[in-house]
């Protein structure tokens, strides 16, 4: 019996150091979505000409593990690079924040997982460059903080938009179909945010619309 105990350490050992670790990182043409250094601080304001200071963080980028296994023997390990960026103004009453993770998804292998969450939303998608993907029934869906209740939004590339007199190049414009759900008047329910830049300009409630003011 503690033979073949001995027998099946060994085994399990040698399949353990077999397993081969794949690495994902997230696509180059995807980096261009957060924010540069030079354009982490900016001011938003609203139709009745009130200002708010925002303040974003490095974009950080960290690793996770993922893998399979047989009667408790790895048979294969992932690793997945996310990025990540997070801001908010001065009161806290508006939070963004931003993350790209390289689970590469779909069978698709240049597909990463674009997560946006402003205050109580969560839209998520499918991201290659300037290319984006339904992420679920071939729609877009928006989740409530926890996830509870779930929006169809619409996604699309715009190669330039104008805030304040400013032309953006690389927007992504993003629209909530579901525009009578939203309860609270902080929720987004439409997007502008554009490469190198971020949040140039959303409306919160389908009512008051805030504009990035040139820096």
């Amino acid at each position: 019996m503690k033979n073949k105990l001995l027998i099946l350490m060994a085994l399990s050992f040698v399949m353990a150091s077999c397993v081969k670790t794949k690495t994902y990182r997230v696509n180059d043409a995807n980096r261009d979505w957060f924010a540069d250094t030079t354009n982490l601080n900016f001011t938003m304001r609203d139709e009745n000409g009130v200002s708010q200071s925002l303040m974003f963080g490095i974009a950080d980028s960290y690793m996770t593990e993922t893998g399979t296994s047989i009667l408790f023997i790895p048979t294969e390990k992932g690793e997945h690079e996310h990025i990540s960026q997070t801001g908010a103004n001065s009161y806290g009453t508006m939070r963004v924040s931003t993350t790209i993770s390289a689970y590469k998804l779909m069978e698709y292998s240049d597909i990463d997982e674009f997560r946006l969450y402003f205050n109580e939303a969560v839209y998520v998608m499918g991201m290659d460059g300037n290319l984006f993907y339904p992420n679920s029934d071939q729609k877009y869906k928006c989740y409530e903080s926890g996830y509870d209740n779930v929006m169809d939004y619409m996604a699309e590339y715009l190669d330039s938009f104008t805030v304040s007199d400013k032309t953006y190049q690389g927007v992504m414009h993003i629209k909530l179909i579901d525009v009578a759900y939203p309860q609270t008047k902080n929720f987004p329910t439409e997007i502008y945010y554009a490469k190198h830049y971020g949040l140039i300009q959303c409306t919160l409630d389908d009512k008051l619309t805030l504009y990035r003011l040139p820096n």
